[in-house]
């Protein structure tokens, strides 16, 4: 006889009997499953509660960070089951459908699925979410939203005006495709006749929609009304956030304007809520790199470091690191600039330097409010940085970001910041450098024999040179690009006895990078090289992320 689900999870350290029991009779009363009760009191989050389902069921988990969507099979499978029995097929081995279910024990559907399609059907346990949310992506297409566009704006050219319900839904559809092409930043550009639409798509620009100029004023006023920001007057920056709820799905997004000679521009950053947190094993860190990571993760103290770019991933890095070590048994905070995802259980908090709220007043409120656990958004400014290194020093988990090139180079950046050296070295656990490489497309890559420039390269780097490398070529499914999705390249020091010695030194980066290599840790560029070898990204992509 199978464990129930919420033994399951009293074992795994999520609930407490008491928790269980309160929700259950939640559940009997309402005649409502425990995990959805247990979902909206906010008790566990939809990934445990997938692991306890696991292990009840024995049903394989899908791993969606290496998953391969056949997008045909939406031909198969139609809509309306899918949606129905909240199942969402992926892959045909064979004579064998293989779908996400996040229901394992429903045979029925399964069964009926089989008849409909003449294939056996193996469910693999996903995330109720991320069904709805791939559903709604899958079956409302890129070239449908394409096709919508083109009608609205053809009539409205030949009936000369834009009229305000079709202004309104050319900027739906403009959202639209950003989530169903995977864009993190969508770009409205005015040109002299022309306006620009851009999304970045895995870090990179792409070009996609031209609209007449005179479009230009009231797609950009819409997205200001949408986002609650002054639109009277244009000739200053503004800022906003849009909570947008439509065909694809939920997505938040943080809009900004700013004034050019032309008119002004809009970048709408789009914030996917399915897609920010995974586990941290899935995010591209070698094992070495993630043993040592999780070994500072798991000390009660010390400051824990991210650095790198803008867009690099160092914020999806630290929340995946919140989701594997925050529960019930301790006490987690963060300080954030903004919110951009809520994690159920942790209390989450947005600066506001208008209303007086910085980081360092902030973390030093919040260190009044016993936690166990820090987040902090980013590290600015003296005050902050001295604060976040004292929570550190004083029993404290400290997580937070720095922009800086490399590991080594963050010890600098801080003392450059007027902090002390004794209290930095005693306070600083460890230091994560990072980039995103673009991941070479399952569907179109090709491969051919490495030159022998490219395998100096690798020799140069000390990686064995493969005999053959990944080549982008581009299809349908990622865009023409060649790629599709990104992982991380991480280089991660672990702050020893001798790197503490030249933290009081006040030792350059150089020399610093030179003790970290000794004691184990790799730069990004061998990584990045590493992965190329692997075939998961180009050698092309590794320049052009690692110079």
């Amino acid at each position: 006889m199978s464990k129930r689900i919420g033994d399951i999870l009293i074992e795994m350290g999520c609930l407490s009997e008491a928790q269980v029991s309160k929700a259950s009779k939640e559940a009997q009363k309402t005649s409502t499953m425990l995990g959805q009760v247990l979902l909206r009191l906010d008790w566990v989050s939809e990934e445990n509660l997938q692991m306890a389902i696991a292990v009840q069921s024995g049903a394989k988990v899908l791993d969606l960070n290496q998953l391969h969507i056949d997008p045909t099979l939406t031909k198969k499978v139609d809509q309306a089951f899918a949606r129905e029995h909240n199942i969402f097929p992926f892959e045909l081995e064979g004579n064998v459908l293989k779908i996400a279910s996040c229901n394992p024990f429903d045979v029925l559907a399964r069964d009926a699925l089989s008849r409909k399609t003449g294939y056996r059907v193996e469910a693999y346990l996903a995330p109720a979410s991320w069904i709805a949310t791939t559903i709604d992506l899958q079956y409302n297409t890129a070239s449908s939203i394409d096709v919508e566009i083109e009608r609205i704006t053809q009539a409205e050219l030949e009936g000369g005006g834009a009229a305000e319900n079709q202004i309104i839904r050319i900027a739906d559809l403009i959202i639209e495709k950003g989530v169903v092409l995977g864009a993190s930043d969508i770009h409205i550009s005015p040109d002299t006749k022309l306006v620009r639409v851009y999304y970045r798509i895995d870090g990179v620009l792409h070009q996609e929609y031209l609209f007449p100029i005179k479009f230009h004023t009231n797609i950009v006023s819409r997205y200001k009304i949408m986002g609650e920001m002054d639109i009277s007057n244009p000739n200053v920056p503004h800022d906003g956030r849009i909570k947008y709820r439509g065909a694809v799905g939920s997505v938040d997004l943080r809009v900004s304007t700013f004034p050019t000679h032309l008119g002004e521009t809009a970048v709408l950053r789009l914030l996917v809520h399915t897609k920010v947190v995974g586990d941290l094993e899935r995010l591209g860190i070698d094992k070495e790199s993630l043993d040592q990571f999780m070994a500072a993760l798991k000390k009660p103290y010390g400051l824990i470091l991210t650095t790198g770019p803008t867009g690099a991933g160092k914020t999806t890095t630290l929340y995946s690191a919140l989701m594997k070590i925050a529960s019930t048994n301790n006490s987690t905070m963060t300080i954030e600039d903004p919110i951009e995802y809520v994690i159920p259980n942790i209390r989450q908090t947005a600066v506001n330097p208008k209303a007086g709220l910085t980081f360092g007043n902030a973390l030093r409120s919040a260190m009044r409010q016993d936690p166990d656990i820090i987040l902090v958004g980013e590290i600015r400014d003296q005050e902050t940085a001295e604060l976040a290194l004292r929570a550190a020093m004083t029993g404290h988990l400290v997580l937070s970001t720095l922009h800086t090139n490399d590991a080594a180079s963050a010890i600098n950046r801080l003392l450059d910041l007027g902090v002390n050296s004794s209290i930095l070295a005693s306070s600083l656990s460890l230091v994560i450098a990072q980039r995103l490489v673009r991941k070479i497309c399952p569907n179109c890559h090709d491969f051919s024999p490495i030159e022998e420039s490219e395998k100096a390269v690798f020799e140069k780097s000390g990686i064995s040179a493969p005999e053959q490398l990944a080549r982008a070529k581009g299809c349908d499914s990622c865009h023409h690009t060649g790629f599709k999705g990104r992982e991380g390249v991480y280089e991660v020091m672990t702050v020893n006895m001798e790197i503490e010695e030249l933290i009081h030194q006040k030792a350059l980066a150089s020399r610093i990078e030179e003790v970290a290599l000794r004691s184990g840790a790799t730069l990004l560029l061998p990584q990045a090289l590493k992965k190329a070898a692997q075939g998961r990204t180009t050698l092309e992509e590794v320049f052009r992320v690692i110079a």
